[in-house]
């Protein structure tokens, strides 16, 4: 009945867009430097539904997929703002949970220069798999503790229905671990993380973006999407290893790139496209999202997306298929800012 599912908690987010911060490099790690105990101005301020799973939700949606979305809320202004939008979206309703013991999720986004760093808040949930009707694809992100309860229920769905599944782990999946997650990594279709992501479950020390998908595709999945920020990125899947640029255009507010990246690239997939066509769809709507403030405006449509690849015919990927085009590419992003 669906194309896609979204699995995940969906969160409010505020956004706090400020000038009055300095970033610092301190022991190799950016940090943001502010006045504490002081009153810093905001120049903008800006309220929206967010959250991973809903983020791919309303993607997947304009894309032209038939969707619907799982996940848990309250009986508050969160949560009714949550519904309110997904519906307005033609986001199926359906499987949304409501719960009065807990209110609704929120984050507080403080952004400057384009760039963001993101308070989180979950409340506990008690998260149960409900019964899903057929879809030719899952998309499983971000969840609080004890995402793992449904991992069992969602195997057997897998399994079942040959659903294929996009995995996105949000902050506490990845922190258990690939062996907390080796039910739901044994069945994943397309994997998508960031660098330091990738780093972190594999232990790899280097920058190395084949040795990074190659040691997740032992930990299972068939396919991997690896995004390195503003340097590009990679596809790595038996039809071959991809690299792609940064979409060239400005950047306003990056909330919500990987989500609109992952979302087009299993969009893509499911529109029956190859991954290399795949690798094109991600970065053109993570494009169009940081040139917006939050992680849902500029999402684009799939006449949009259409329009927009036909334009740029320049914005291709490149296949690296020895180390000599390698090390070009390597060369190429090295040069490239973070």
């Amino acid at each position: 009945m669906f194309d896609i599912i979204s699995i995940g908690d969906p969160t409010i987010d505020t956004f706090l867009i400020v000038k009055d911060v300095e970033i610092k490099e301190i022991d190799g790690v950016k940090k943001a430097v502010i006045n504490w105990g002081d009153k810093l101005p905001v120049d903008k301020f800006y309220r929206t539904v967010a959250g991973n799973a809903a983020n791919n939700a309303v993607g997947s949606a304009r894309l032209g997929l038939k969707t619907a979305f799982y996940c848990v809320v309250a009986h508050d202004t969160g949560g009714r703002e949550i519904v309110h939008k997904m519906e307005k979206e033609g986001v199926s309703t359906r499987f949304i949970i409501k719960n009065d013991k807990h209110p609704t999720n929120a984050s507080m986004v403080l952004s400057h220069e384009g760039e963001r760093t993101i308070f989180v808040y979950h409340e506990h949930r008690k998260y149960k798999l409900p019964v899903l009707v057929h879809s030719s694809w899952i998309y499983l992100t971000s969840m609080g503790v004890g995402f793992e309860t449904i991992y069992k229920d969602l195997a057997k769905y897998l399994d079942r229905y040959k659903a294929r599944l996009g995995f996105n782990p949000g902050t506490f999946q990845l922190r258990a671990g690939p062996q907390k997650n080796k039910l739901i990594l044994e069945r994943t279709d397309l994997l998508s993380v960031n660098v330091e992501e990738a780093q972190s479950w594999v232990g790899e020390g280097k920058r190395d973006p084949e040795e990074l998908c190659k040691k997740l595709m032992k930990l299972g999945p068939k396919a991997i999407a690896l995004t390195d920020g503003r340097k590009g990125a990679y596809s790595y899947s038996e039809e071959g290893f991809y690299y792609i640029e940064e979409y060239p255009g400005p950047r306003i507010e990056a909330t919500g790139a990987g989500d609109a990246f992952t979302t087009a690239y299993i969009t893509a997939l499911a529109h029956g496209l190859p991954h290399k066509e795949a690798l094109r769809w991600g970065p053109m709507n993570a494009g169009s999202v940081v040139q917006q403030v939050g992680p849902q405006v500029g999402l684009l449509m799939k006449h949009e997306m259409e329009e927009h690849l036909s334009k740029l015919k320049k914005f291709q990927v490149i296949e690296i298929t020895d180390d000599i085009i390698k090390k070009e590419v390597m060369g190429m992003v090295d040069k490239k800012k973070d």
